[in-house]
């Protein structure tokens, strides 16, 4: 039973255009922070214009994250956070 209720969930998760891994606000900060200074090290070492151009735009959404998480919408700023984490290769274990 609590197997269907779960893939209930996810699916309506997805069905209603919800995050799928909720956070809350101590989880969003926790990842800010590893992005930012994995950013920071990348930042760093940038060895091209297009690198740290990339670097540039990835912090850029970094800033969007942020801005929804001061706006209150932690799942929002996850969201962002993991999907910067992905494009960049960082890890937010």
């Amino acid at each position: 039973m609590t197997k269907i209720l779960s893939a209930a969930a996810f699916l309506a998760a997805i069905t209603f255009g919800m995050p799928a891994f909720a956070c809350d606000q101590q989880q969003a900060v926790d990842m800010m922070v590893k992005l930012s200074t994995a950013l920071g090290e990348k930042a760093g070492a940038a060895q091209t214009e297009e690198e740290s151009q990339k670097v540039v735009a990835a912090n850029g959404r970094v800033n969007d994250a942020g801005a929804a998480l001061a706006a209150g919408d932690a799942d929002k700023a996850c969201e962002i956070y993991r999907e910067v984490a992905a494009q960049e290769g960082i890890s937010l274990e």
